[in-house]
């Protein structure tokens, strides 16, 4: 009998194999797809402004990770880093009008990846994927 691949390392190929692809189809716009995750987080958060702790805590990354992210962000003319007024140790994040002109198509490159990774699934066995996932991630997540 043969031996399945335990679901990790399933979850681990796929997510290896999207972020390949995704960060190829946004090299155009100069970003990656670590960077694109950032830019979808702001964008989402209907916020007027965003620390730099509440993207580490949502997106379940460290602060040198973090850090590094927005630099590159910031350099390329993507969001600013502001400190806060009232907190020093604590950065506001805005978006730029750079990242609003980009957001239509980085969000049609993802859009058009997500639908590749459920391509012969139905409306239903979507729902049903989704959910299973958000499940795995609760699952897995710190609490």
């Amino acid at each position: 009998m043969e031996e399945r691949q335990p679901i990790g390392f399933i979850v681990k190929q796929i997510n290896n194999i999207y972020e390949k692809e995704l960060t190829k189809r946004l090299k155009v716009l100069g970003i990656t797809s670590s960077q694109c995750a950032v830019l979808n987080y702001l964008f989402q958060s209907n916020q007027e402004h965003v620390t730099q702790r509440e993207i580490e805590k949502n997106l379940q990354l460290k602060n040198p990770t973090v850090t590094g992210l927005l630099k590159r962000l910031d350099e390329k003319g993507f969001v600013l880093c502001v400190q806060s007024p009232t907190d020093k140790r604590c950065k506001n994040i805005y978006l730029t009008e750079k990242a609003f002109d980009i957001q239509k198509k980085m969000e049609s490159d993802r859009k058009r990846l997500d639908k590749r990774l459920t391509i012969g699934m139905t409306k239903k066995e979507v729902e049903v994927f989704r959910r299973g996932l958000e499940k795995v991630l609760y699952n897995i997540s710190e609490p």
